[in-house]
């Protein structure tokens, strides 16, 4: 996220737009302001607006796919990469104590101490801080990254068998544990889905990000199947990756549906919950193949691409000032995509001059 380089020569386009796309979903998806409840309106257009959201689900996931794509097939320096990950770490408290007080005033609330550190420390969904989950899930990657890099560079088998396991005890179990609940509610047999001791004690993945590594290795491993892919005929493998993409956002929508009405009687958040599922994860993949038709470079998805880590920080101030001003913006579905690319085009405006700053650039 945010490659400093901005120069064309070099660039793996593919990358550029997979990032620009999963910058832009992210905005979309923090977009959300209106009513999409299906369950209480019954609306098929709830329904529909319900569905679209289903391919939302990539955005942060794509992120990790990339890095894992770029960082496990380039030259290793464990010096860079620990000030890489400090830097990261520092970023983080830095955009806590900036961002919180900008939040308060646009809501014209008081700024305290506590006002800023509290929301900081306990980071719920609805939050306009946790945004910082993703960059704390990147650097529990980063902390193993040189025992990930040594297996990949030296021994790919034991690389694939480690990513394939961590994928059966997230996403496979994830999904296992979702065809439980539903049949439970028939058989009333389970109240809280699946509990065996193979996703439990043996599941040194259960937290609640362990899925970014299975997106992380596979991204990498992708790379390596790179010229394999670009080979099939572009017609066959579009055609494969967009019926991919429309059955898998299917196979996402039953879901939500099912968890909404079955499980929670509530709209279930199909893009939050739904990263860590197999659906997704094709979808990614799906996406990636897609992106590799564009073999030209597009200055203006570059420039998104290298600016995602600033557009990221800065993107929820813009819908909050939209949100108190002219929320009328994100009342629908139709004028939240507007609302969106407004607010891409702010951040990455914003992000852009401060790398024009010295010391400032550092932020970004």
């Amino acid at each position: 996220m945010g490659d400093i380089t901005v120069k064309s020569k070099n660039r793996f386009h593919e990358i550029d737009y997979l990032e620009t796309i999963a910058i832009t979903f992210v905005i979309f998806y923090h977009c959300t302001r209106y009513s999409f409840d299906f369950i209480n309106s019954g609306s098929v257009a709830d329904y529909l607006i319900y569905f679209s959201r289903t391919i939302l689900a990539t955005c942060v996931p794509i992120f990790f796919f990339a890095n894992g794509y770029l960082l496990l097939n380039k030259d290793f320096d464990l010096k860079k990469h620990i000030k890489k990950t400090l830097r990261l770490f520092v970023l983080i408290f830095i955009w806590a104590f900036i961002l919180m007080p900008l939040y308060l005033l646009i809501a014209g609330e008081s700024i305290s101490i506590s006002a800023v550190v509290v929301p900081f420390l306990n980071l719920s969904v609805e939050s306009d801080m946790n945004l910082f989950w993703y960059l704390g899930a990147l650097i529990c990657i980063y902390i193993l990254f040189p025992i990930i890099k040594t297996t990949f560079d030296n021994n790919k088998k034991s690389f694939i068998f480690f990513v394939s396991v961590i994928a059966l005890l997230t996403l496979v179990f994830d999904l296992l544990n979702e065809v439980v609940l539903y049949s439970s509610t028939f058989t009333h047999s389970l109240e809280n889905g699946l509990e065996m001791p193979l996703t439990t004690i043996f599941n040194p993945f259960k937290g609640s990000y362990g899925y970014s590594f299975v997106y992380f290795g596979f991204g990498g491993l992708t790379y390596t199947l790179r010229d394999k892919i670009v080979n099939i005929k572009p017609y066959k493998r579009n055609l494969i990756s967009i019926f991919g993409i429309i059955i898998n956002c299917i196979f996402l929508f039953v879901m939500g549906l099912l968890h909404s009405k079955l499980i929670k009687n509530e709209v279930w958040d199909i893009v939050w919950n739904g990263y860590d599922t197999i659906f997704t994860f094709l979808n990614v993949l799906f996406i990636y193949i897609l992106c590799l038709n564009f073999k030209k470079d597009f200055k203006l998805v570059r420039v998104i691409s290298c600016n995602t880590l600033g557009i990221y920080f800065t993107h929820n101030l813009f819908i909050s000032l939209i949100e108190r001003y002219c929320d009328s913006l994100l009342s629908n579905w139709g004028l939240s995509v507007v609302a969106t690319i407004l607010v891409l085009l702010c951040s990455l405006g914003i992000s852009f001059v401060m790398r024009k700053i010295p010391v400032i650039r550092n932020l970004v």
